[in-house]
């Protein structure tokens, strides 16, 4: 009987990303394969992507930060920036709770996410069902 091997088995440590970094996949899904025992390299715990104001490129260097509360209240749970390709990642492990609300920042403009998360898959429905992330 053969048992297939994991990938990862679990999320481990991997890199954050940064204006210095650059990634793939812009606008994908990127928990389809950054998830344990996954394709990607990494396990990634929140990822997703960011595009300029008319929704057409992917747009470097802003940044993403998961409140405990609406509309910036309560404390900061993460602060992401996006890398060169547009993307935010980290492996991380992020305490959702009841729900995280998203911030995205971009020179001291910022707009909200109204409703609270309970993952990181930022792509599995912006792009898709709901708009894409852009900046403010």
């Amino acid at each position: 009987m053969l048992v297939p091997a994991c990938r990862h088995g679990k999320c481990e440590s991997g890199p954050l990303s940064s204006i210095g970094r650059s990634s793939h996949n812009a606008g994908a899904n990127c928990m389809q394969c950054h998830l344990p025992d996954g394709e990607g390299e990494v396990c990634w715990k929140v990822a997703g992507t960011i595009y300029n104001s008319d929704g057409t490129a992917p747009a470097t260097g802003h940044q993403v930060r998961l409140f405990t509360g609406p509309l910036g209240t309560g404390d900061i749970r993460l602060s992401i920036q996006s890398d060169a390709s547009g993307n935010i990642y980290t492996s991380e492990a992020i305490a959702f709770g009841n729900g995280l609300f998203p911030a995205l920042i971009h020179n001291g403009d910022t707009a909200f996410m109204a409703e609270a998360i309970s993952d990181g898959a930022c792509n599995r429905c912006h792009g898709s069902s709901t708009d894409r992330i852009i900046i403010p």
